[in-house]
């Protein structure tokens, strides 16, 4: 992520660093943090909860997470204070934050996965940086009023997404000069073979062929080159796609992320709100047999 973005972020968290001193605290396990504006000095008491955005970002200005971009907050439940000694160090800092805190905590690479993470540092990251995360308290809020808040927020964050990715898939079929149908659902698909095979109902086994790939970089996450399953099992992307398909044809499917693995995503293999292309080619369709997990 360039600076430019950078800046528009944290003017959007509100974390504006001027030349005026912070206010530097300190929590009881010694984690340092900075607030660089303070809110209405109300802290959360136990079982209340914390609602905040957050960016982590190296000292490289690689963005690790903002969940401002993803357009779904964090929160958390505040303990009970017996368990203060058992928390981290970020943990402790929630605790002492009120509602329109902006606050800012810097570790090295090597002390966010030994203290936070609790894993060794994964190959491939750069141990000699540091992180930064910037906070932006929302909300203090008992659980109950969470609740209605937690369903609000995702159904904007649901109709938000959904639009979202209608316009990426759009943008991606014209830059691509790519001509593909769509459905009430916001799927995209295009059809490449159509030769008049035995087309599969909505509860029927397939068997298919299918490479799985990211539509914002390009990158395989998946293949196979055979593979039999219930449709009623898989994703609402394949549900809709398939049975559209005769058996022999093949197609492209272009499938937001409502449709596929929705803000979750697959942790470690499939990023939240992902938009996933795939290349499917019909072999078979049938009855499942679970015995030897092939349709008959």
């Amino acid at each position: 992520m360039n600076m430019t973005k950078i800046a528009k972020v944290l003017i959007g968290f509100l974390l504006v660093i001027s030349l005026a001193c912070t206010n530097e605290k300190e929590t009881p396990n010694g984690f340092k943090f900075s607030v660089l504006e303070a809110g209405n000095g109300v802290t959360a008491r136990p079982k209340e909860i914390l609602v905040f955005d957050f960016l982590m970002k190296d000292s490289k200005d690689s963005v690790w997470r903002d969940t401002h971009d993803q357009g779904f907050p964090g929160y958390i439940m505040i303990a009970d204070s017996t368990q203060i000694a058992t928390e981290d160090g970020i943990m402790q800092m929630l605790r002492m934050c009120s509602k329109g805190d902006s606050v800012k905590a810097t570790m090295t690479i090597p002390e966010f996965f030994k203290d936070f993470v609790k894993q060794p540092i994964p190959p491939g990251i750069d141990s000699t940086r540091s992180l930064t995360y910037y906070f932006k308290i929302h909300e203090v809020m008992d659980m109950e009023k969470f609740k209605t808040y937690q369903q609000d927020m995702m159904a904007n964050k649901a109709k938000t997404q959904k639009l979202k990715d209608a316009k990426l898939i759009e943008d991606y079929l014209v830059a691509n000069n790519i001509t593909a149908q769509s459905d009430t659902s916001g799927l995209r698909y295009v059809i490449h073979d159509n030769k008049g095979g035995q087309k599969p109902t909505a509860g029927a086994c397939v068997e298919v062929a299918y490479v799985g790939k990211m539509m914002k970089d390009g990158s395989i996450f998946d293949k196979n080159d055979k593979l039999s399953f219930p449709l009623e099992g898989v994703i609402r992307g394949w549900q809709y796609g398939i049975p559209l398909m005769g058996v022999g044809d093949s197609m492209t499917l272009y499938i937001p992320s409502s449709l596929a693995y929705g803000s979750q995503g697959i942790p470690g293999a499939i990023p939240p709100d992902a938009i996933l292309v795939f290349d499917v080619r019909l072999l078979g369709t049938g009855v499942f047999d679970p015995a030897t997990r092939t349709c008959k």
